[in-house]
């Protein structure tokens, strides 16, 4: 959560004080965590930090969060020990751009790491939680199971040991027994910091490492009426030009229809087993997450832990006549994130402020006793953690090529969205201000832009506050990666929809618009 104004972002370069770690409840494990210079004797009472990671998961969706359908049985008695965000929200819903802000807690328009997956690269400027945690002694691993973090994205900066999972055969179960098997070999009292990263809900919707994939097909929940197609021509019947900077993506059939990195050849038509599938995913995720836990466990290695669990993005199941994709549109079924952090003798509980996902950089470090070197733009959630209710404005962008939507939200849970291109406009509700109380309409099916003027007004000029200063030149900047994707990254993108045929080669690069890899879904 953040101020409307630019110049009200926080510097955490001191560590936290004496007062607050004694009202997050670890007084002998944090107190005596002070000093950044590394050296062992410090280091040994330091606290482990285990970074969790799913990709594509709504929360509405985890058995945790109050889902019918069992996903999520490891989270469930995870989020009875731990403190549970129920609206926290990504700060853009695309993978890259969403680990690009929570590694170094800036926004995607201040890293330029937006609107897309493919190609993206966070600088060497940025100072990243990884690098913050080396230079305080830590031992640093990840273990990454999509090929949208490959090395050319630069998210992996400040990591010892860096494993590229989706490599594997087997890349969820080697995704745990890589984390697992790295942090067993740890010299005993040397902390670490480990983010484990798990890729299992994501279309096509394979659930791989399930124990089967359909195995929410046919339950209780599952209704066969519905029925979806792939689109007939593969094209948006939308009058945009092909010299419009979106046009490209514009024309994917991502809208009323299923688009072909999607589709799943066993039920093509039926909606109901598309979600089943995602569902098993997430409970493949779950799994593998379980076992991670029981190997740590059973190694001695989650004593004196921080365990921090985060989603990068949704998933749109249909809302808003979107299907199976993110990073279009700013609706919560794509914003809206899983976050759980469970601290050693902190009480358990719930919190409903609104909150961002990238505020887990300054908040591990904070809770560490790790400074942060130079600035950044998230704040700490360690005031929410020791029962300090600090509500506020909480911001996010979405959008393809060079177009931008913009939604704030306060913590009553009213959320004003700004849509300034009318060829999104087009895609969307055909208005330019989309204002709803997510209390009584967590669909975002009715406006009330009109109807509440005054609480309209407020948030639009605290959206034109934060976004004055940096919108113009974001519609130009990029931060794009030159570096050659080898054969099997390429592949493993191409399975997930991430890049189309004609997108791997560097003339097909060169060629097409700044900020576009030739089909650019998320």
């Amino acid at each position: 959560m953040i101020s409307p104004r630019r110049s009200d972002r926080h510097q955490f370069s001191a560590l936290a004080s004496t007062g607050l770690l004694l009202a997050l409840g670890a007084t002998a494990l944090l107190v005596s965590c002070r000093g950044g210079d590394g050296s062992a004797g410090r280091s040994a009472a330091r606290p482990n930090i285990l970074l969790i990671s799913l990709c594509s998961v709504r929360p509405d969706h985890m058995q945790c969060y109050g889902y019918a359908r069992e996903t999520t049985p490891t989270l469930s008695a995870f989020a009875r020990d731990a403190v549970v965000f129920t609206h926290a929200v990504t700060p853009w819903p695309k993978t890259v751009p969403a680990f690009a802000a929570i590694m170094t807690g800036k926004y995607p328009h201040t890293t330029h790491v937006m609107r897309m997956t493919p190609r993206q690269r966070l600088a060497d400027e940025h100072v990243t939680l990884a690098e913050a945690f080396q230079a305080a002694g830590y031992a640093t691993g990840a273990f990454i199971s999509t090929p949208a973090l490959n090395p050319a994205a630069n998210i992996g900066q400040g990591f010892d040991r860096r494993v590229e999972t989706y490599l594997n055969e087997r890349k969820y179960e080697y995704t745990t027994h890589a984390a697992a098997e790295w942090l067993k070999q740890l010299p005993a009292g040397k902390p670490y910091f480990a983010w484990v990263h798990y890729n299992n809900a994501h279309y096509p919707y394979t659930a791989e490492s399930a124990p089967d994939p359909n195995m929410f097909v046919g339950d209780a929940h599952y209704d066969p009426a519905r029925k979806i197609s792939p689109h007939p021509t593969g094209r948006l019947p939308l009058n945009v030009p092909d010299s419009h900077p979106c046009a490209l993506p514009m024309l994917r059939a991502d809208l009323g229809y299923v688009h072909s990195e999607a589709l799943l050849p066993e039920r093509p038509d039926e909606f109901a087993f598309y979600v089943a599938r995602y569902d098993a995913g997430i409970f493949a995720a779950d799994r593998m997450i379980g076992e991670l836990l029981a190997r740590l466990r059973e190694a001695g290695k989650l004593d004196n832990t921080i365990v921090a669990l985060v989603g990068d993005h949704g998933e749109a199941l249909g809302e808003h006549n979107f299907y199976f994709e993110h990073g279009r549109f700013p609706y919560d079924d794509t914003l809206r994130v899983p976050l759980m952090i469970r601290v050693p003798n902190q009480a358990p509980r719930q919190i409903a402020t609104p909150v961002e996902s990238f505020s887990l950089m300054p908040t591990l470090l904070e809770l560490a006793g790790v400074p942060v070197a130079g600035e950044v733009e998230a704040r700490s959630l360690a005031p929410l953690l020791a029962g300090r209710d600090e509500g506020g404005l909480v911001f996010s962008e979405s959008g393809y090529q060079f177009e931008f939507t913009l939604s704030v939200r306060d913590s009553q849970l009213w959320k004003l969205i700004h849509v300034p291109s009318r060829a999104d406009r087009a895609l969307m509700s055909n208005v330019e201000f989309e204002l709803y109380d997510l209390n009584v309409d967590p669909a975002e099916l009715t406006n009330l832009y009109t109807s509440q003027p005054q609480r309209a007004a407020g948030l639009r000029r605290a959206l034109e506050q934060w976004s004055a200063p940096w919108i113009r030149d974001a519609y130009s900047v990029h931060s794009l990666s030159d570096a050659p994707l080898d054969a099997e990254t390429i592949r493993q993108l191409r399975t997930l929809g991430y890049v189309g045929d004609d997108a791997d080669s560097p003339a097909a690069a060169s060629s097409a618009p700044a900020g576009s890899t030739g089909s650019d879904p998320p």
